[in-house]
């Protein structure tokens, strides 16, 4: 009788922690994902799945057709996300036989058409379209399973508290992308107040369409940094949901709450969680790393007047260093992430030795058992990969230092005088 009491109070205390879970963070991040057109919407009830399926199918064509008309518009308005609006105008010569010549201005955009705008529309289309395979076709499953699995593993009485302290570091991350996503819109909407946007191959239409297409614009770039926010923002809440489960796990090894060989097969599944995380859920993240830091990059050198248009109107403002700011920290982001997940996978690789001196918690287990789990621990090679490469923190404080370095020396040689 006693132990059927114990598993129905343990599958009470399991059912209240999924529940939790659910409610608290999984199902309002999953109703994010589908707003994105990451995701389908979730529904329990089989007579509606083919109608559900068919409107989550219409909004994510929908989603990628308002994203390639961004890409469209950027392109007529001249617009870069590097640094706003920049035109060149062209003067055509007509009626050339009169005494009284017309002329005629025609604007078009300052730069390499294939560098500015076609390949990071590319590349920025198919980072999304990659995401939508891995979330809808290939694995749908991945985050709800590590959330719940982490969930899981924080139920006990040592880590009493964890749980709601999960739950407001999950949401902080979901409220920073947020605060990105809100000051990005502010800096697209100050740089298309600074002047009268020219659209290419429209500038002759009338005032209501090029007011449409100016509300469309702002819409559809929005929709493109709402996306790759959601993406970056997903990528970075797998990581600390990793992190959290490898301090769980840590911690009920350190007070023996579960046996070696449970506590091993626990750790070979967050090696199979892991490993999705580099290799499945990393090359999207890869790639708009590439287009943000060459946005980034190109905002620098502008800033600092390295290459200048001659008939530029739109002088640089701080609204032109939030802007890079921006692609700044959206780039490092996942960068800091992996690196926080690379140093807790460093940590559990010393748990062996902790546990290895500990006089009372394994004063009964033998010591063959003791060294098993300091090799096994010992051998662990566990990192967060980011274009392949291990992602290390001393790795990121080197290019840290050497940058602030290159800043200064360039400063004190009159560059960006």
């Amino acid at each position: 009788m006693g132990e059927i009491t114990e598993d129905y109070e343990n599958f009470i205390s399991t059912s209240a922690v999924l529940h939790y879970c659910k409610h608290k963070i999984l199902r309002p991040y999953l109703r994010l994902l589908g707003v994105m057109g990451l995701r389908p919407t979730s529904s329990d009830e089989s007579n509606h799945f083919l109608w559900c399926s068919i409107l989550t199918n219409l909004h994510t064509l929908q989603v990628i057709i308002f994203i390639c008309i961004g890409y469209v518009l950027q392109y007529m308005a001249c617009f870069r996300r590097d640094r706003g609006f920049c035109y060149k105008v062209l003067v055509l010569e007509q009626n050339v036989a009169n005494v009284n010549e017309q002329w005629t201005q025609e604007p078009s955009c300052y730069g390499n058409v294939i560098f500015s705008y076609l390949i990071p529309s590319i590349l920025h289309l198919i980072a999304y379209l990659y995401t939508i395979y891995l979330f809808r076709v290939k694995e749908n499953e991945q985050l709800q399973n590590l959330m719940e699995r982490a969930f899981l593993l924080s139920s006990n009485p040592i880590n009493r508290g964890n749980q709601k302290r999960l739950v407001h570091i999950l949401w902080l991350f979901i409220a920073l992308s947020i605060v990105w996503m809100v000051m990005a819109l502010i800096t697209v909407n100050i740089q298309m107040a600074k002047g009268n946007i020219v659209f290419q191959w429209v500038e002759n239409s009338p005032y209501q369409v090029k007011i449409t297409l100016k509300v469309f614009l702002i819409i559809c770039t929005l929709w493109h940094d709402m996306v790759q926010g959601t993406i970056i923002t997903s990528y970075c809440l797998q990581g600390q949901l990793l992190m959290s489960h490898l301090h769980f796990l840590r911690g009920k090894l350190l007070q023996h709450i579960l046996p070696p060989i449970d506590w091993m097969r626990d750790i070979d599944e967050f090696k199979k969680l892991l490993k999705y995380f580099n290799d499945e859920l990393g090359p999207a993240v890869c790639i708009y790393t590439i287009v943000n830091l060459s946005w980034a990059a190109a905002g620098i050198a502008w800033l600092f007047q390295y290459y200048i248009n001659n008939e530029d109107n739109y002088p640089v403002t701080y609204v032109n260093v939030m802007n890079v700011v921006l692609w700044i920290l959206i780039s490092i982001a996942p960068f800091i992430q992996a690196a926080r997940l690379t140093n807790a996978c460093s940590m559990i690789r010393a748990v062996g030795h902790e546990i290895r001196i500990r006089p009372f918690v394994y004063q009964t287990t033998p010591g063959e058992d003791l060294d098993s789990i300091l090799l096994y621990t010992s051998s662990l090679k566990m990192s967060a990969r980011l274009f392949r490469i291990p992602i290390k923190g001393r790795y990121l404080f080197l290019l840290l230092t050497v940058g602030s370095i290159a800043i200064i020396t360039l400063g004190q040689c009159h560059f960006f005088s």
